[in-house]
C-alpha cells in the first residue's frame, strides 16, 4: 500500500511537470519577436498570411495553446515550419538513435572510470595516487561541456595528428574532429561528454566510501584481520553504491540528453543540432516537439529511477509518507 501510493505520487509529478514544460515552452517561444517565415528575409503579405493560417498562427494564443495540446494527447507534435513537409517526430526519430548512441557510449565510459577512480582514490587514501585523482575529479567536474570539447578536439584529433606526422611523415588523422561514421570518430566526443559525469561518479563514490568505512561494521571488520582492501572490495563497495543510485537519474539523462553542445562541436547529425537551428530560425513546432521529447526522457528517467530506488530501500516510501503528513 505504501509503495503503490509513492509510485502514484512519482506519476502524479511526471505529469504535472510535462504539462509545466509544455506550457511554459509554448509561452516562451511565442513571446520571441519576428515570426518564422520572415527571419532574416522579406517575404510576400499574402504568402505570409497563408502560412500563418496554414499552422494556425492567425488564431487567439489560447486557441493555439489548446489545439496544441490536444493534438500532443494523440502522441502529434506537428509539423515543422522549416523543414518543409517532415513532421517532428519524423526528425525525431531519425536524429534520436545518434544522440542516444552517444549517450550510452559516455554513460558506459563515465561509470566505468569514475568508479575505477573513486576506488583507487579510496585504497590509496592520503597518498600521492589519491591528490591526482582529485585535482583530475576537480578539474572535471568543474570544466564546461564546450570547454572539454574543444580541449579534445584540439589535442586528441589535431594534435595528435600533427605528432604523428611529424614522426612519420604520412599525414594521418587518428580521431576525425567532425561526422559520426565509424568508431575513429566517435571516441573524442564520447570522452568529452563523459568527463563531466566521470568527474561526479567518482567524487560520490570516494565521498561515500569515506562515510561507509566510519562505520561499527567495517571497525569489526578490519579488528577480525582483513586488509584494507578485502574490507572496501567485500564490505564497503556494496553500501557505498547505494547514494549512487540516488543521483544515476539526473547523471544518465544529463548525458543522454545534455549532448546538445558536444554534437554541435562535432558536427554529430544528433537531436542537438535540430535543436539550435530550431530556435534560431524560430522554428515553434519543432522548438516545442524537440523540448517535450527531452524533458519526457528526463522525468521518465528520474522517476524510474526513484521508483528503483525505493524499491531497493524501502525506507524511501516511509519517509515520503511521514513528509506528506507533517
Amino acid at each position: 500500500m505504501k509503495f503503490t501510493r509513492f509510485l502514484l505520487k512519482r506519476l502524479a509529478f511526471f505529469l504535472v511537470t510535462m504539462w509545466l514544460v509544455v506550457t511554459l515552452t509554448f509561452v516562451l517561444i511565442r513571446c520571441l519577436p519576428g515570426s518564422p517565415f520572415n527571419s532574416g528575409k522579406m517575404v510576400h503579405p499574402q504568402i505570409l498570411n497563408n502560412l500563418n493560417t496554414k499552422y494556425g498562427l492567425d488564431k487567439p494564443f489560447y486557441e493555439q495553446y489548446l489545439r496544441y495540446i490536444k493534438n500532443l494527447v494523440k502522441g502529434d507534435l506537428g509539423i515543422s515550419m522549416i523543414y518543409k513537409n517532415r513532421s517532428v517526430a519524423s526528425i525525431i526519430k531519425r536524429a534520436f538513435p545518434v544522440s542516444l548512441d552517444l549517450g550510452v557510449r559516455a554513460l558506459v565510459l563515465a561509470a566505468f572510470v569514475g568508479l575505477l577512480l573513486g576506488l583507487m582514490s579510496t585504497l590509496y587514501s592520503n597518498k600521492a595516487l589519491d591528490h591526482i585523482i582529485s585535482v583530475t575529479i576537480m578539474i572535471a567536474v568543474s570544466m564546461p561541456g564546450f570547454v572539454a570539447g574543444a580541449l579534445f578536439q584540439y589535442f586528441l584529433c589535431y594534435r595528435l595528428s600533427v605528432l604523428i606526422q611529424s614522426i612519420t611523415g604520412v599525414r594521418y588523422s587518428v580521431f576525425p574532429n567532425t561526422g559520426w561514421e565509424g568508431f575513429r570518430s566517435t571516441v573524442a566526443p564520447t570522452m568529452a561528454l563523459a568527463a563531466g559525469v566521470m568527474g561526479m561518479v567518482a567524487k560520490m563514490l570516494r565521498t561515500s566510501m569515506k562515510d561507509v568505512l566510519d562505520q561499527n561494521y567495517i571497525v569489526m571488520s578490519r579488528a577480525k584481520g582483513l586488509n584494507k582492501r578485502e574490507v572496501v572490495l567485500r564490505h564497503a563497495l556494496k553500501n557505498a553504491l547505494l547514494p549512487l543510485l540516488s543521483i544515476s537519474g539526473p547523471l544518465v539523462s544529463s548525458i543522454i540528453m545534455g549532448s546538445f553542445v558536444i554534437e554541435n562541436i562535432f558536427s554529430i547529425p544528433g537531436l542537438g543540432r535540430y535543436f539550435v537551428s530550431s530556435v534560431q530560425d524560430k522554428d515553434y513546432t519543432m522548438v516545442l516537439g524537440l523540448a517535450v521529447f527531452s524533458v519526457f526522457i528526463v522525468v521518465l528517467i528520474n522517476t524510474i529511477t526513484d521508483i528503483l530506488y525505493a524499491v531497493v530501500d524501502p525506507r524511501v516510501c516511509i519517509e515520503s509518507k511521514d513528509r506528506l503528513k507533517t
